[in-house]
């Protein structure tokens, strides 16, 4: 087990920042799709944003938590997030990319939505590539 553990260190240890990159945000994917709080806020470095179309952004991985939290009866059915471009210059990254989501809200009703999403990150002196802005926005 711990040799398995080592071998996906050095694999990530390996990959291309790029590719660091997509795999966080395939793990803020799982996450959502899981309505996974706790998960979804970790992918976020401490004084990063959130925001969907012309709202104001939500800032700080406390008060992202908590609005978060106010989806908890919410079911995610569906739930692709794809980074169309994904450029790394040295510490910072960004993609530009598309979703589609397809939930079962807490009355029973089934909403989809798609769109684009923008996104900035930031690897942190542990190494991890942690997302400092998500925006969304419908299409």
């Amino acid at each position: 087990m711990k040799l398995a553990a080592a071998l996906v260190v050095v694999a990530a240890a390996c990959a291309s920042p790029e590719q660091q990159v997509n795999d966080e945000l395939a793990a803020y994917r799982r996450a959502v799709f899981d309505m996974n709080v706790g998960a979804i806020v970790d992918e976020f470095a401490p004084s990063a944003s959130i925001s969907h179309a012309d709202q104001p952004p939500v800032i700080g991985k406390v008060a992202i938590g908590a609005f978060l939290s106010t989806f908890a009866g919410f079911h995610v059915s569906q739930y692709t997030l794809e980074a169309d471009s994904t450029h790394v210059n040295g510490d910072d990254a960004s993609q530009h990319g598309h979703y589609h989501e397809a939930v079962l809200t807490p009355d029973g009703k089934a909403v989809e939505v798609s769109g684009v999403f923008d996104a900035t990150w930031k690897k942190l002196p542990d190494g991890h590539w942690r997302i400092m802005r998500m925006h969304t926005a419908p299409k």
